[in-house]
């Protein structure tokens, strides 16, 4: 997926005759022989493309069964390259939004690489108050950080809440998000959110484990894995993206065993979805969460203050 400074993505419409012919789809091809995905990337863009990847870190690995076929995409996310991207081999050639890609016909087991475009690099989940009495002052925190206007996607998180005072919180969260064009994933049992606008659905990890297909949902679908087994576990139903942490040792979760960076990237490795790193991490910490793939970072205390 190559996307320049303004965060257009590049797409190429397949030829007419061609395996799924006249969709768009990401630039790439097969590999040949012994190649690793990584030199196939290289070679393959040069030739389509004449342009040198100078680099790239591998995001997503997807497996996808067509009627008549099956492939594993290896998905890299490429944002630094030598040259002007040209259509060498005549192949229709586009620069467009996140958001214009998910209007565009492209193959089914492409879904992924366009939800990784459209997902932001941060993901703040919100102070979770103990009591109705607290709901006032995290309101007005989440309010204050979100006037920088620099996030995009929020999770609404207060396990300690009963139902009435839940609602009343997520509410207030929703109102101050939509002035901010924030979108909004709500963590509480399905049955709360029949009583919300159309909101996304985060699943902590003992909702996850209760489903076995994919639920409907008015936005974003996301889960809350810890190991491989619940990451296996939320690729089967098919949620959008998953949080994987803790990376650090956090106040949340103190008795948690922290994965590590390497941890991380070993599970993050086995992902057919976008993976946020949680646990812990900052802003400062970006660079070398994405480094190993990660979509970017979630946070409640290192993105709130």
């Amino acid at each position: 997926m190559l996307q320049d400074a303004a965060g257009r993505v590049l797409v190429s419409q397949r030829a007419a005759d061609a395996h799924l012919g006249g969709l768009w789809e990401f630039p790439g091809g097969k590999c040949h022989g012994n190649e690793t995905a990584r030199a196939a990337l290289d070679r393959e863009l040069h030739e389509e493309l004449g342009i040198r990847v100078l680099a790239a870190t591998g995001i997503l690995e997807i497996p996808y069964a067509y009627p008549d076929r099956s492939v594993r995409l290896q998905v890299f996310r490429i944002q630094h390259w030598q040259g002007s991207t040209r259509a060498r081999e005549g192949q229709p050639l586009q620069w467009v939004t996140p958001a214009t890609l998910a209007t565009l016909a492209l193959p089914a087991a492409s879904q992924s690489i366009v939800t990784a475009a459209r997902l932001p690099s941060c993901y703040l989940i919100t102070p979770s108050p103990r009591n109705a009495a607290e709901i006032d002052a995290c309101v007005r925190r989440v309010a204050q950080r979100l006037r920088r206007g620099d996030l995009r996607l929020l999770q609404i998180r207060a396990p300690e809440l009963e139902q009435a005072p839940f609602l009343d919180f997520a509410h207030r969260i929703l109102d101050t998000a939509a002035g901010y064009g924030v979108e909004v994933l709500v963590n509480a049992s399905q049955t709360w959110l029949d009583a919300l606008p159309p909101v996304g659905w985060h699943l902590n990890e003992r909702r996850l484990r209760a489903l076995a297909v994919r639920p409907a949902c008015r936005g974003w679908l996301a889960a809350s894995v810890h190991d491989r087994g619940g990451l296996e576990h939320a690729m089967r139903v098919g949620v959008d993206f998953v949080v994987a942490g803790p990376v650090k040792p956090t106040q949340t979760h103190p008795g948690a065993r922290p994965l590590g960076l390497q941890g991380f990237a070993a599970l993050r490795a086995q992902a057919s979805c976008p993976v946020y790193a949680l646990g812990g991490l900052n802003p400062a910490d970006q660079a070398a969460v994405q480094a190993v793939g990660a979509q970017g970072i979630a946070a409640i205390r290192g993105l709130l203050d």
